[in-house]
């Protein structure tokens, strides 16, 4: 029987709704006349749409009735289809576990497969994920033309094992298309276009002995590689069910596919024919398909496909400022949704609960629908629309927490009024760890009094803000516990009253350099300047104004570190082989420097020291095109400033960019590191990168995406590189590491100026980096713990002080939420849902049409703990932790149930039976869920 499918297109808000309109009801009505019609959605986000917005309630019936008849199935079943190379693994789960809830409180099923077929590589992310959200089995596409050269000869399948630590406890079975997408083939491989040309053989022609050659063809060779079995996916071809299907029908009704087995039907039955053949699958340990180029398809308008050679690594860095403001929102929604939790499981006065939520709900949505579009490839207006989301999102959970704080002893009724004219700041904690930092909240006077919750002084160092010339940031260090807030209350200055004891700070002095020419460089290392703390000194050349070396206390050991932007020219003729565009990464030869000078300024501070450079691209520009603001922060001894003595902050501006040049950060020392780069699959674990020579595009197929870290080291030390948002990595040479920051380019190419996907990309780009140096022991302690801090650094909220504003006299410090430091507590969460737990009740009230109408239980609450160093990574810290949740959560209320689940939190981890495969080494496994994958909780909250 034949199975159709549907994806999230790249379409604007106006035709995405004529797209789920004419898409899904045609399904409805095709499926319900045609008994052997079936058809798989994989993308919630559209389909809710169409459920909530479209569909009657006679279509919604025959929806329900169509799932249990299993016709019609959801596969993958997450809001969206995620990118996985430039995506959060924290994203990648939000976004399953948006949709599978939808899934589970609306039909009250649980997706068995998952379907990946459009991100431009795979990720070993990927099966650990998968697996313990329960699939089964796993369908990927694009992974490397060579690589997938070689699978055709041999096997299209095998299980894939992503984590070092778990290994085969949760393993996937996975299936590479035959060809990327449906099946269609290329001119080295013909016969893989057989369904392509079979397809429109049937539709347009009927001509039978025609198809009989090419199902030859395809059948012998992909069935050669699928134990006898083709897997036909067909979709994409028109928006109405009942087009796609006629051809099909035509297909399957005739005598010559009766005698072959040829399965384009759900993922469930091909799944199952694969299973029953009991082979043995090789397998793929910690095997990583990025990066991505492909030889397969040609530029079609409206997606967006590489050919054999093209290096699909560009994406990394294209729209940098969305996946900047991605970022950001998915940082400001974790902070929202542990506050919001432990607020309302604690007594509240005047907070509307449902409204609180509804915020909350709102930035997950947008968060989720932008992850697979962080590759770049979005028109203006689709690319503005997920900005609006986001930033609307953004400001509902700013409002909601602000609402908290108001709402909260620290705000109260019975205090001491502050005077008017300045600003009540709170900081917000949203990890389970004590953190020392430094925070900027903003004011707009220069000599500045600041006070913390008990009234005392705090000291502070203020500087000109460098988002708004007539404002000044005021740095302050701060030490939180976990999952709790600071006040400070910041007033100008009284100068009159001298005997207050008031301590104030204002703005420091500066040492200015001037511009220094990159022909300087020739005299490098003759006059050196410095800057230090309890943990680094680092050394600056006074006659180029560029980085020299760092001297790091731990080792004793002196670094020849120097750092430079560079760019990269491209290729956009389409005279050239290989043309950049938003995927494609393609220059036309090395990085070159085409900065022309650089000039310093040193700012000397109580709690930092801050160096500013600025990079001209001729001596006399009048604005730099890029600037880094390097900081070395001095905080307290011991154990509480470890990770801010241990990290050099770098905030850089980038762009705006000529036309065809991509930037990049280089790093280069003079470690001996052979070319082998360490970097981060999507936040969670580390890959293994040793430097490849290929045929063609060696530079570009040497990148890789940088989702949080990345480091190289040789027998002594290690340089690490953390990031708060994704870019492209690579190594270059023996001890260098180069960060893909921004890219403007003018695509020529017919196909991309008919759906405005060109990326003349003239924003200026901001984020921030941490550079660790060290022994690997050190760095090793610290990087994991670190790379999580800078994800999510405290929350700054400042509201204006009135007369009406009362700070509470008698504060006490909220019980702290600590865990050991080997665990982050990935997401504590009210999901909202309101379905009973107990699985077979809620069956019944589906059945009974009583879906819905419960009401939310707000004591109902996610968890996810995350242990954040691998198998062996440690001697002490990779260690198994055994953690009473009633002890670390007794202060947010009291555990009064609780159920071990599946990663997205919907289905009870002792129901969950995955498939077993077997496997080469002779052995079987079943990969049921570890523990540990994910809870749901209940609280009760204490009086």
């Amino acid at each position: 029987a034949p199975s159709l499918s549907t994806h999230t297109p790249h379409s604007s808000p106006r035709n995405t709704q004529a797209y789920v309109t004419t898409v899904y009801t045609s399904v409805v009505e095709d499926l319900t006349r045609n008994k052997q019609h079936r058809f798989i959605i994989v993308d919630q986000e559209f389909f809710r749409l169409w459920w909530d917005g479209v569909a009657s309630a006679k279509q919604k019936v025959q929806v329900h009735e169509l799932v249990a008849q299993r016709r019609l199935e959801f596969v993958l079943g997450g809001q969206v289809m995620h990118d996985e190379a430039v995506t959060h693994v924290d994203d990648q789960i939000l976004q399953l576990t948006e949709g599978h809830g939808f899934l589970y409180e609306t039909f009250g099923i649980q997706p068995q497969f998952s379907w990946q077929v459009y991100s431009f590589g795979a990720s070993t992310t990927t099966p650990t994920l998968f697996a313990l959200a329960g699939f089964s089995g796993h369908i990927i596409s694009r992974i490397d033309y060579d690589l997938k050269v070689t699978m055709q000869q041999k096997q299209m399948q095998f299980v894939w094992r992503g984590s070092k630590s778990l290994m085969a406890q949760q393993e996937t079975f996975t299936h590479d298309l035959d060809e990327n997408g449906y099946c269609l083939g290329t001119e080295k491989h013909p016969e893989h276009r057989a369904w392509e040309l079979v397809w429109e053989l049937v539709a347009h022609q009927g001509e039978w002995e025609r198809v009989e050659e090419e199902l030859t063809l395809f059948s012998l060779g992909s069935a050669s590689r699928s134990a006898g079995c083709c897997f036909w996916p067909t979709g994409l071809q028109c928006f109405s069910a009942i087009c796609q299907h006629g051809p099909s029908d035509e297909l399957h009704q005739q005598p010559h596919t009766q005698d072959r087995c040829l399965l384009g039907v759900r993922h469930t039955d091909y799944f199952q024919a694969i299973h029953s053949t009991h082979i043995s699958w090789h397998i793929r340990n910690h095997h990583n398909f990025l990066p991505y180029s492909s030889g397969d398809l040609t530029p079609t308008p409206g997606l967006f496909l590489l050919d054999m050679f093209h290096s699909g690594t560009g994406f990394y860095a294209s729209r940098s400022g969305l996946k900047g403001l991605a970022r950001r929102a998915s940082a400001l929604l974790y902070a929202g949704e542990s506050m919001f939790t432990r607020f309302m499981l604690a007594p509240h006065r005047f907070l509307d609960q449902a409204w609180g939520l509804q915020q909350l709900q709102k930035l997950r949505w947008a968060v989720s629908e932008v992850t697979p579009h962080l590759s770049g490839l979005t028109p203006p207006k689709v690319r503005d629309m997920f900005v609006e989301h986001l930033g609307a999102g953004m400001q509902g959970v700013c409002k909601l927490m602000a609402s908290i704080i108001q709402d909260s002893q620290a705000l109260g009724d019975a205090s001491s009024c502050a005077e008017p004219g300045g600003h009540f700041a709170m900081v917000y904690h949203p990890l389970a760890w004590t953190v020392t930092t430094i925070v900027t909240p903003t004011a707009d006077f220069p000599e500045v009094n600041l006070t913390d919750e008990t009234g005392n002084p705090v000291p502070a160092q203020v500087q000109n803000s460098k988002e708004t010339p007539s404002a000044y940031d005021l740095l302050v260090l701060t030490t939180i516990p976990g999952f709790s807030y600071r006040h400070y209350v910041i007033r100008p200055m009284r100068r009159a009253q001298k005997d207050t004891q008031e301590t104030g700070a204002s703005v420091d002095s500066t040492k200015q350099f001037g511009r220094r020419p990159r022909t300087n460089r020739r005299q490098a290392g003759r006059r050196p300047v410095h800057m230090e703390n309890d943990c680094y000194t680092v050394y600056l050349d006074k006659d180029t104004n560029l980085m020299h070396s760092i001297w790091e206390r731990q080792s004793n050991r002196t670094i020849q570190v120097t750092q430079e932007f560079m760019e990269y020219h491209d290729n956009s003729d389409e005279g050239q082989i290989s043309i950049s565009n938003n995927y494609v990464f393609a220059p036309n030869g090395t990085s070159k420097p085409v900065w022309a000078a650089v000039e310093m300024e040193i700012l000397e501070g109580q709690l930092l020291t801050e160096i500013q450079r600025c990079f001209y691209r001729t001596v006399n520009d009048r604005d730099p095109t890029y600037t880094i603001y390097s900081q070395l922060a001095r905080g307290p001894p011991g154990a509480d400033g470890e990770l801010l003595c241990h990290r050099i902050e770098q905030e850089y501006r980038v762009g705006p960019l000529e036309l065809n040049h991509e930037a990049i950060w280089r790093t280069s020392t003079h470690l001996n590191t052979a070319q082998v780069l360490y970097s981060d699959n999507n936040g969670y674990q580390m890959q293994r990168r040793a430097y490849k020579q290929y045929m063609v595009n060696t530079i570009t197929r040497n990148y890789y995406p940088m989702t949080q870290s990345a480091f190289i080291q040789d027998r002594q030390s290690r340089l690490v590189l953390l990031s708060e948002q994704v870019h492209g990595v690579s190594s270059q040479g023996s001890g260098q590491m180069e960060d893909f920051f921004h890219r403007q380019l003018l695509i020529k190419q017919q196909w991309a100026l008919s759906v405005n996907v060109t990326l003349n990309d003239t924003s200026v780009v901001h984020s921030v980096l941490w550079l660790l140096l060290g022994p690997s022991t050190l760095t090793r302690d610290l990087g994991q713990r670190s790379g999580v801090a800078l994800q999510h650094r405290p929350v700054v909220l400042i509201r204006e002080l009135s007369e009406t504003t009362r700070v509470h006299p008698d504060f006490q410090q909220q019980e702290a939420v600590m865990l050991p430091p080997s665990l982050h507590l990935q997401i504590l969460s009210i999901p909202g849902w309101t379905y009973n737990l107990n699985h077979t009740k809620h069956l019944q009230n589906l059945q009974k049409g009583h879906q819905g109408q419960a009401k939310v239980d707000f004591c109902r609450v996610l968890l996810w703990l995350h242990h954040l160093y691998e198998k062996g990574q440690h001697p002490v810290l990779s260690q198994p932790v055994m953690v009473n949740l009633q002890s670390v959560l007794w202060s947010l209320g009291s555990v009064v149930s609780m159920e071990e689940c599946s990663l997205t939190g919907t289905w009870d981890v002792g129901t969950l039976q995955r498939w077993s495969w077997k496997i080469q080494d002779g052995h079987q496994h079943r990969g049921l869920c570890a523990p540990g994958s994910g809870f749901a909780r209940d609280f009760q909250p204490d009086p």
